[in-house]
């Protein structure tokens, strides 16, 4: 008994080996890629809404009646969330603080101390390589101010939905300009994805 065999069914040829490893090379690449894509804007998207839903919770305290402590019998500070890109503070991070003397803004350093007088309740590190880029105030027509202010504590005071907002220059001092109607706290993705979270005085709150 003789046996034939047929060399076109004998298997790949190393040539085309090599083929379908680099087309499966390049599907997996685009894959990984878009998926990284993918990430990186759902991370800075948590990032914004996250800001968004704190400055949101911020004011729920503010018009609320929230005892500051436990036992404390403090009802009657105003809550709020302050950022800053000064030297002083940190674009990795934010704060949520209450104003215990009225005067609108964040009393003390960026290392958040807890306890005793301290205004600051929480710090919140920013995470995945994400940053905060730029502080803006929206004016009520033109273009956006981006230039200035470097810190910016939004506040909410009973019972008022509106937001207290206070911005500090490049110097530390603070400045409240007559045009303006809002903030914006821009934020960038390792990627250069940006996204924004925008406070008008009348407490809206926009994600963009």
């Amino acid at each position: 008994m003789s046996y034939h065999f047929n060399k076109k069914n004998s298997g790949f040829t190393l040539i085309e080996l090599l083929i379908s490893i680099a087309i499966i090379s390049v599907i997996l690449a685009t894959v990984i890629l878009r998926q990284s894509a993918y990430t990186d804007v759902i991370t800075l998207s948590n990032l914004a809404d996250e800001i968004g839903s704190t400055i949101s919770q911020t004011q729920a305290y503010g018009i609320g009646v929230k005892e500051f402590t436990p036992g404390s019998s403090e009802f009657s500070a105003s809550y709020g969330l302050t950022v800053s890109i000064l030297s002083s503070g940190s674009n990795t991070a934010f704060l949520t603080f209450a104003d215990r003397n009225g005067n609108n803004y964040y009393d003390g350093n960026w290392s958040c101390p807890v306890g005793g007088v301290s205004e600051c309740i929480n710090k919140v590190n920013i995470s995945r390589g994400n940053y905060i880029d730029a502080l803006c105030w929206v004016k009520i027509s033109g273009p956006d101010q981006c230039n200035n202010p470097k810190r910016i504590d939004i506040s909410f005071t009973r019972p008022s939905t509106e937001a207290q907002l206070v911005l500090f220059n490049s110097a530390g001092q603070v400045f409240v300009p007559d045009d303006m109607k809002g903030v914006r706290i821009v934020l960038k993705s390792p990627a250069g994805t940006s996204r924004s979270v925008v406070v008008y005085k009348t407490g809206q709150i926009s994600i963009q």
